[in-house]
Order: structure tokens, then sequence, then C-alpha cells
């Protein structure tokens, strides 16, 4: 193998195949980049087992091959070398970078060693918006479980419903559900479960691009942004019958200033409980008492006022974190609050959607003592 190539254009596919790079990897192969040079391309390729980057660029290639090579020491010697050509070659069985007056020798891993690196047929790839994924992936990520134990909902749920997507996000406590009206082309019917890390990052590389092609089997779901493709495997399990939750007769409603509200949720938050980060929100016609208290460092209330189209005053109690995490994802001035009773899930919203997009936000209360 051997080719030269401008190292800023090397440094970015570079940088983005290495993004999945485990820092500690259990099995080392997987610390790991593969460089290929062949039919006038350089291909780079990563994989964590679970998800797998590839990225390619036009070059001249002298002579076709491919490394095997350290992602973390290529990475980190290819930021620090000078902005110009670099001149990459296979010998000795080492990876040669010479950079002007540098010559740079990197010890490479034998193919057979390395991961197969699996994507999916390309005939199954259409192309989609992106402005109102990167809106649906920011939006329900936050409520993804981290409880290894319930496989399902340590994954975003994708749902695909004619000429609709949906992304599912929930831990059990909250439930994020982000639609897309008219994003497909053609009807289609499906859903995956994809993980989290994926998405992550798809939305890092959609941002500021305009489309982007995604496509799935029954294993894996593949991303086609530009010159790059993120593959993954698909979570395996059962998602939870999330409708069955949201409720339909919430019938009081509460209107408040989001940033007010997340002031105030703020400063109270000092004196919640460590443990169960308790806060009680006491609901009256034109205002709302909030209240935090913890032996050791003592007692917060504040009130906001708030619309409430019921005369009858109601108490009820939040996790302060859970609900701070969802009033942040409100892009409205104002956010609405559907409640039922004290023990009741609650409906938290924009007070207006988007044009052609729709969010809903779901939180467990917490039993006051």
């Amino acid at each position: 193998m051997k080719f030269r190539i401008d190292k800023s254009e090397f440094q970015k596919h570079l940088f983005s195949v290495s993004s999945i790079v485990p820092v500690k990897p259990v099995i080392t192969v997987i610390a790991n980049i593969m460089i290929e040079a062949k039919k006038g391309k350089i291909m780079f390729s990563s994989t964590d087992f679970e998800i797998t980057v590839h990225s390619e660029m036009a070059a001249n290639i002298e002579t076709d091959g491919e490394v095997i090579v350290n992602a973390k020491t290529l990475v980190e010697l290819v930021k620090r070398l000078p902005t110009g050509m670099l001149d990459l070659k296979l010998f000795n069985n080492e990876l040669h970078i010479e950079c002007g007056t540098g010559i740079y020798k990197l010890p490479v891993t034998n193919k057979e060693d390395y991961v197969d690196i699996i994507g999916i047929d390309k005939s199954k790839m259409f192309s989609i918006e992106s402005l109102p994924v990167i809106n649906a992936i920011e939006n329900t990520l936050f409520a993804v479980s981290r409880d290894a134990i319930k496989i399902a909902i340590t994954g975003v749920l994708l749902e695909a419903n004619g000429k609709e997507l949906s992304l599912i996000g929930t831990d059990g406590h909250r439930l994020s559900v982000y639609t897309i009206k008219d994003i497909f082309e053609k009807q289609l019917t499906k859903s995956v479960i994809i993980p989290p890390k994926a998405l992550g990052i798809v939305k890092t590389l959609i941002t500021g691009k305009e489309s982007f092609q995604i496509g799935f089997d029954e294993k894996r779901i593949m991303f086609k942004i530009e010159e790059t493709e993120i593959s993954a495997k698909l979570i395996e399990g059962t998602y939870p019958d999330y409708k069955r939750v949201i409720p339909s007769d919430n019938n009081k409603l509460l209107l408040i200033n989001k940033d007010e509200f997340l002031d105030v949720l703020n400063r109270v938050n000092i004196f919640t409980n460590p443990n169960t980060k308790l806060v009680k929100a006491e609901v009256e016609k034109d205002r709302i008492k909030i209240n935090a208290y913890q032996s050791q460092t003592g007692e917060g209330t504040e009130i906001i006022k708030a619309e409430y189209n019921e005369d009858d005053p109601f108490i009820i109690g939040f996790n302060n974190n859970y609900l701070m995490e969802v009033i942040k994802k409100i892009e409205t001035d104002n956010l609405k609050m559907r409640l039922k009773t004290e023990m009741s899930a609650v409906i938290i919203e924009n007070e207006n959607n988007k044009i052609g997009e729709e969010s809903l936000y779901l939180i467990m209360p917490l039993r006051l003592k």
C-alpha cells in the first residue's frame, strides 16, 4: 500500500471513524482503525462490535493495500503533524508516515485478527430530511434508560408508520415521544430499537446537512451521511407498549412560563433530598408553590404565576432532576402540563408544536409522605 494525501482531508475522515473506538477496549483489536487503499479511494473503518463507522475519500493510489493500526496513536500523530501532504506506505509490516522532514513508523495488525465490517444492502437505503431528525434525537436520548437489565429500553424505539416517523425514549420514570409528519416519500411500516450511541454519532454528522440516507434490515440499521456510513446492531427485545401509559383523560391543565419555572426548580434543588430529589408542587387557581426540604440543608419555597383551569387546589410531587430535564426540552415560552391525580402520569408539552413535528413528554410523580 502506498499513497499521498492532504493532511486536513485525511484527518477529517480519520477523526470521524475514530469517534467510536473505545478508550479502554475489552478486546485489544477494536482499538484499531482499518485503512484500505484501492480503486482510487481511501476507506476508513472502525467498530466497537455494536457500531461500525465507515468513511471514504478519493485519492491518487500508487499501490493498493490495507493496514490495521492503533486508532489513538494514529489520531494523535496526525493531529500534531504540520499542514501539507502526507506520504503513507506499508513497509516491513509497519505503516510509514512521512511529512516534511519527519518519518513515523507504526506497527500494524493482521487483517485476519480484525473484526469483519458488516453493512446492509444499499438497495434498502432511502433519503430523509436532517433537521427534524436532529430535533427528534435531541428530544428523546435524554429519557433512555441506563439500566442494562432492561435491555429494550436502553435503546431508542424508531417507529415508521405510513409517512410518519416517531422516536421514543423511556426509562420507566419518564417518556419522550417525538413524531415527524410526512418525512417518508413512500409508505413504511417498521419498528426497530437503536443504540443511543449510534444516534448520538448520527446527530453530530447530520448537523448542517440537508438530508441523509437511512435503511435497515432485521438485524442492523445504517445511516449514510455524504462519504460516511454508520451501521449499528439493532437492540433485541420487546419494547414496552408506551401508548398504553399515555393518559387520554388528564383534565387538569396548567400553563406555565418555561424559564420562570426552570429557574425556580433550579434554586430549590439545593434543598431536595439527595436520594429522592423530591419537590412538592401546590397548584392553585393562578399560581404554583414549589417547595423542597431536607433536614441537613433546610428548606426552599417559591411561588410563580400559572394558569390553572380548575378551582380546587392540587398537590403533587416530582423527582426534580427528571422534571427539569423534561422542561429543558420544551421549545416554546410556555409549557402545558396535563394532570389527573397526585399519582397519575403527567403529560408535559409545548404550548404549540412546530408544523409537521409533535413532541410529548410524560413523567411519573413521586408519592408525598
